[in-house]
């Protein structure tokens, strides 16, 4: 995960936010994983090929951002609380970052 640098190993079925936030990785949200606030959206890098399906309901979010966007600015987004993937895949997500502080419980809403 870029510009962090972050390798996570994504479980069949998890999304890339359950296992950021199981490896201790802070990530900006506003619903923790509701698919409704649309923060934890994600730009694929590389690997689009393994990039699990776009279910329904992150199609939806995706329509309302290019709703609010140019086309083009979405066109290699993905919503992190509803991305699957199928293998390596590089994404860039500004503000994810591991904690540094274990005692701190991570303000996912910066």
């Amino acid at each position: 995960m870029e510009p962090a640098g972050i390798d996570l190993d994504v479980a069949p079925g998890q999304t890339i936010f359950e296992t950021a936030l199981a490896a201790g990785v802070t990530w900006p949200t506003v619903c923790f994983g509701q698919a409704r606030c649309t923060a934890c959206a994600l730009k694929i890098l590389d690997g689009h090929q393994n990039a699990g399906p776009v279910e329904p309901e992150e199609r939806d979010l995706l329509q309302q951002m290019a709703s609010r966007r140019r086309r083009s600015a979405i066109r290699d987004t993905r919503i992190a609380c509803r991305m699957t993937v199928l293998g390596p895949v590089t994404v860039d997500k500004r503000g994810a970052k591991r904690q540094t502080d274990p005692e701190a419980n991570g303000d996912r809403n910066e």
